[in-house]
């Protein structure tokens, strides 16, 4: 005999996410039969309706959710998030080192924990959002035609950090002998930190009125 049971949870919001981000969050996450979300006074309210199961594992998904916002919050309080909750966010996959050095790029104060699972940075949450998925798009755009990952890293983060389009970078890429074309697409001719810091010099000297 299947039991349909009705239970209400509260919990606290996460401060500063915007209501319309919160609704569209927990949304995502339901999965019973009927769920009622409000949100007011710096709570969540959700009511789930329908088996244990069901309950269970709803509010499961919908604290892991809400787990996710609170891991971007400690972006503005904390200086901090794992890089798990910023793929979450931002929808994509992304190299966390490109991540940093487009930070860096832009001025921000930037650095990896030493296993790579945390970003410690001062630039805002939209922002960190915003170049991790300019990044997965650009290293996207640029699978069949860069071989290697410190390469495609480099060009990313360049791409992202500065705002230029990809070819630009890899034009400066060539012209500073940092990259090379060969039959097999173009490749990196020397460490990619190194050579992210020379293109960085000629392109910001670029967009320098002349």
């Amino acid at each position: 005999m299947r039991v349909v049971k009705r239970k209400l949870y509260v919990v606290n919001a996460p401060p500063g996410v915007p209501i319309e981000k919160l609704y569209e969050k927990i949304g995502s996450a339901l999965r019973s039969n009927y769920a009622e979300v409000s949100i007011r006074d710096g709570k969540v309210y959700v009511e789930l309706v329908g088996t244990d199961y069901e309950i269970k594992d709803t509010w499961y998904r919908v604290r892991q959710a809400l787990a996710e916002l609170w891991e971007i919050y400690k972006l503005e309080t904390r200086r901090e998030a794992s890089i798990e909750a910023i793929v979450k966010e931002a929808g994509r996959t992304f190299p966390p080192e490109a991540l940093v050095h487009a930070l860096l790029l832009r001025g921000y104060d930037a650095r990896l924990s030493e296993d790579k699972s945390i970003l410690y940075t001062d630039a805002p949450p939209e922002e960190v959002i915003e170049l991790a998925r300019r990044i997965a798009e650009v290293i996207e755009g640029l699978r069949f035609r860069v071989k290697g990952a410190a390469a495609k890293r480099m060009i990313a983060a360049l791409a992202a950090g500065l705002g230029e389009d990809p070819e630009r970078v890899i034009e400066y890429g060539l012209r500073s002998r940092v990259l090379e074309e060969t039959e097999e697409g173009l490749v990196l001719r020397e460490e990619w930190r190194r050579g992210l810091r020379k293109i960085a010099v000629l392109l910001k000297g670029a967009q320098l009125p002349g």
